[in-house]
């Protein structure tokens, strides 16, 4: 577990110890400011690579959102009505859903069938707070793309505002919970989009 989200902190520290050594050093010449400097720049790229290597939990909830937000785009264009009315396979994107989140599964079952989303999806405005001993996490974010509905046709690019909440499974994040927001408010809007838990 890294201690901080980003490298900056910690680089921003080393970057002012390094000019007070380099100030140090212009001042009395002594060469083991000097070295400390050059000690200060070489830990500011260790820092930078070691925070690229690792993971926290919160960037990990947040790649699988990213990974989910393409599943849902490409599987939308794959299924059709004809799924809706006969059934058909079960859809991939239901790997990021919680095998206990039946209404969720439906409510994403029928999204696809009933909705084509274009690859023009923009994910933003993402937040995510962990609870729970990191075994549950809450994201709101903004999702905007070019949506055709089924009954309605092309209706252009639409602007959404989401919640979803993540539960770890066998060590893995599974959506639980959908809840559609206003998007300027990012109240919880009460129709077929939420789920209750």
């Amino acid at each position: 577990m890294w201690f901080t989200e980003t490298a900056w902190p910690p680089i921003i520290m080393l970057g002012v110890v390094g000019v007070l050594l380099f100030l140090g050093w212009i001042s009395q010449r002594r060469l083991g400011y000097l070295v400390g400097v050059f000690v200060c720049l070489g830990l500011c790229g260790v820092v930078w690579f070691v925070e690229q290597q690792i993971m926290t939990e919160r960037e990990i909830v947040e790649t699988r959102l990213y990974d989910f937000a393409t599943s849902v785009q490409r599987e939308s264009l794959q299924r059709g009505v004809a799924n809706l009315i006969l059934g058909g396979p079960e859809p991939e994107t239901f790997k990021f859903i919680s095998a206990t989140a039946n209404d969720v599964r439906e409510f994403a079952r029928q999204a696809l069938d009933m909705v084509d989303i274009q690859e023009d999806v923009r994910i933003s405005d993402v937040r995510t707070t962990l609870t729970n001993n990191q075994s549950r996490a809450t994201t709101q974010f903004r999702a905007t793309a070019t949506v055709s509905v089924t009954a309605y046709g092309n209706v252009g690019r639409q602007p959404t505002r989401w919640e979803l909440t993540w539960q770890r499974e066998n060590g893995i994040w599974k959506v639980t919970r959908v809840t559609r927001l206003n998007f300027m408010s990012g109240e919880p809007l009460i129709n077929p989009f939420t789920s209750r838990e």
